[in-house]
């Protein structure tokens, strides 16, 4: 093949969408998933859908976790057995259960008001207010019209709902973290401290601040952080943080064995031990992984005025350095892409196989988490990777720019 009919191919390879498509394409896409939402409820029986799971998925944790709490057993639902007791008593039946309660004592504030609710109408609420708060953020970050219903038609945020994870109240957090930081920075510290109840996807925010000069942000997380933790210990005693420790403990062995289903997690520390890599390896190419997404957010948010490109290097790159993420956190990602995608749109300065790669971003977690398997290939760290491609390609000027 030469090299004219190689880049023939190229151009053909690449796509131009307009506002006809992203409308038809999201409202088909949307109303199709909403389908499948209703009909979860409209086919379930006794809270179980007819592929055997629970109605919600992992909503069961988080309100087992509260009428736990309730009971007294906030300490002692961080060892498995006890916290599958609960489920078997109380959650929708099931053979056995996978899940296991491994949130820091401060999401007990988060899902306290759970155990006030029946499990249906508790999924309902949880589920639905952390759409309207996914949804507010979002849009007060500047994605509107459009542009915001792509953005909730998106296969990721179908994931969340589908799973009744916490990927809205996650990407709320980040938004605010991340895309208020210049204007409202104290508002930014308070979300960066109150996502210390999620730390894993945080992690790049103390880089950023300190990158950016967003002093007023960086100490308000801190005190934050800490008033948060310390409030959780008045209120749920210290023995609910030595089990929250020692529970880490078990995660990560679990992870390093393979015990864990590291197929759901789109990092690369899960993505080499599922190749069948020794932990040593896994743990290299991790750190590398890490550095790079580490120097690469304060790069971005020491020399960039671009407030969507800053958001995206560090949604993206909480994957990178976090070992242990699942897919349905990849919700975290949807408002900073889109704002990067508006940011192209108005100013027309796309760059080639850029809305390739948006495309891609946008559709590859409608076939997430893949098919169950505990060696192989990775399929869901291509959304990281793809995404921190896509973010270095605009750390520096479009060619025409230039």
């Amino acid at each position: 093949m030469s090299a004219k009919t190689f880049t023939s191919l190229l151009q053909t390879a690449d796509i131009r969408l307009n506002a006809r498509h992203i409308r038809l394409g999201a409202s088909a896409l949307g109303a199709t998933l909403i389908a499948v939402i209703i009909a979860q409820f409209a086919l379930s029986n006794n809270l179980v859908t007819p592929l055997g799971t629970p109605v919600g998925g992992d909503f069961a944790a988080f309100w087992t976790a509260a009428k736990a709490l309730a009971a007294g057993d906030g300490a002692s639902i961080y060892y498995a057995p006890v916290f599958h007791d609960w489920l078997a008593r109380i959650a929708p039946p099931q053979e056995s259960w996978g899940l296991s309660w491994q949130y820091p004592p401060t999401y007990y504030f988060a899902v306290a008001f759970l155990a006030l609710l029946p499990y249906w109408l508790g999924y309902a609420v949880w589920t639905g207010g952390g759409l309207a708060i996914f949804a507010a953020s979002t849009r007060s970050a500047g994605v509107t019209g459009l542009a915001l219903l792509a953005a909730l038609a998106t296969p990721a945020v179908f994931q969340t709902v589908i799973t009744g994870q916490n990927g809205f109240l996650t990407a709320g957090l980040l938004i605010g973290a991340t895309l208020f930081v210049d204007k409202r920075p104290v508002l930014a510290g308070i979300c960066a401290a109150l996502l210390t109840m999620k730390p894993q996807l945080g992690l790049l925010l103390p880089v950023a601040y300190i990158a950016g000069g967003h002093w007023r942000a960086f100490i308000t997380a801190g005190a934050g952080a800490m008033l948060l933790a310390g409030a959780s210990v008045a209120a749920f005693g210290f023995e609910t943080w030595d089990a929250f420790i020692d529970s880490l403990r078990t995660v990560d062995k679990h992870i390093r064995d393979g015990l864990m289903p590291l197929y759901k997690m789109p990092t690369i520390y899960a993505t080499v031990l599922m190749a069948g890599a020794p932990l040593l390896v896994a743990q290299i190419l991790h750190g590398i992984g890490a550095l790079c997404a580490g120097a690469a957010t304060f790069i971005i948010w020491w020399r960039s005025n671009d407030k969507a490109l800053k958001s995206a290097v560090v949604c993206c790159g909480a994957f990178m350095v976090a070992p242990y993420a699942y897919y349905y956190e990849l919700t975290i990602m949807v408002a900073p892409f889109a704002l990067l995608a508006l940011q192209s749109a108005r100013s027309n300065d796309w760059r080639p196989f850029d809305q390739l790669m948006l495309l891609a971003l946008f559709l590859i977690p409608l076939i997430l988490p893949g098919e169950p398997q505990r060696t192989g290939f990775n399929l869901s760290v291509v959304m990281t990777l793809l995404a921190f491609g896509f973010v270095l390609r605009r750390m520096t000027p479009a060619p025409h720019k230039q």
